[in-house]
């Protein structure tokens, strides 16, 4: 008996701490990966290729970090592509927070992560042994990439987070001789997902994800959006998983573009405008439905009453 009591205390205490400390629940936040820019110059071959490489690297790991990927949901590469394709825009180079806010807005997404590798270094070290000129080698490579969440509201930055990566290689060579593009490549591509790895582990650890989540959490509790509309029937991205049941009511909102203050810069809030209400009347675990009155549509925002 005293057995099966402290494994329900365990139990308890395991599941109290799994819980968010905030009193509220929300869905998977969409968010967009913004190609990555290399800040730290072109005096390599493959300079070009460090910021998609840091950019892929860092999608991948949103996907397999099980703590980032209960949390968010990215949008496809093709579909970023494709909006900014339309609006006029390349996918690598300099851009301003604002007009990666416009792009955000136009795929449905609360952030936008944007970032850049701000050092990277390779040094290569050889000497020469014996009468035969056979030597050996040691390159030591290191890379900074930072990261930063970009809101859609906004245009303001919510979070920015850095961290390293190394990697060391030795091995024999004969005079003169250097190292294969492949092998070059190999060891600048190897730091580029360390470093990678280093910053969303770091973003996922601490403080940092708590601060992701509470900026995009509403004020007043329980906020998703609109999936689909059938009829007097919506279908929202809350489930139960999100402690979402049958009965609780929620009211629609259609929002609108940031109010800014043209004097300050300042967020006065947005324009937004509650167009309905309803109830849940089926529940799923990532997903529920609602019955409603009034106007709904789908990417309008839901809040719990």
């Amino acid at each position: 008996m005293r057995g099966k009591t402290s494994a329900i205390l365990f139990a308890s205490l395991a599941l109290s701490l799994a819980v968010p400390s905030r009193g509220f629940a929300q869905g998977k936040i969409r968010v967009a990966i913004w190609e990555f820019e290399n800040h730290a110059g072109a005096q390599y071959w493959y300079s070009n290729q460090l910021g998609p490489a840091a950019r892929n690297q860092i999608d991948n790991e949103f996907s397999e970090n099980k703590l980032l990927s209960a949390k968010f949901s990215v949008v496809e590469r093709d579909k970023l592509n494709l909006v900014l394709k339309e609006q006029g825009l390349a996918t690598a180079g300099a851009v301003d927070p604002t007009t990666a806010a416009k792009v955000g807005k136009i795929l449905g997404v609360k952030y936008v992560v944007m970032g850049g590798i701000d050092k990277f270094n390779v040094d290569v070290t050889k000497a020469a042994v014996g009468p035969f000129n056979v030597g050996g080698h040691m390159v030591q490579s290191f890379a900074t990439i930072s990261l930063r969440f970009v809101d859609t509201t906004t245009a303001e930055r919510v979070l920015s987070v850095a961290a390293d990566g190394d990697v060391k290689s030795g091995g024999g060579f004969l005079k003169g001789s250097s190292l294969s593009r492949d092998t070059e490549w190999g060891i600048a591509s190897e730091t580029i997902q360390k470093a990678s790895r280093a910053v969303v582990e770091k973003l996922a650890g601490g403080d940092y994800l708590e601060r992701v989540l509470a900026a995009a959490a509403p004020a007043g509790g329980v906020e998703g959006k609109i999936i689909k509309v059938e009829g007097t029937r919506a279908w929202i991205n809350l489930g139960s998983l999100a402690g979402i049941k049958v009965g609780d009511k929620f009211n629609v909102f259609n929002v609108g573009d940031a109010l800014i203050d043209p004097d300050t810069g300042a967020k006065l809030g947005a324009d937004e405008k509650q167009t309905g209400n309803g109830a849940v009347v089926e529940v799923q675990g990532k997903f529920a439905v609602i019955s409603f009155t009034g106007a709904a549509k789908a990417k309008d925002t839901i809040r719990k009453q």
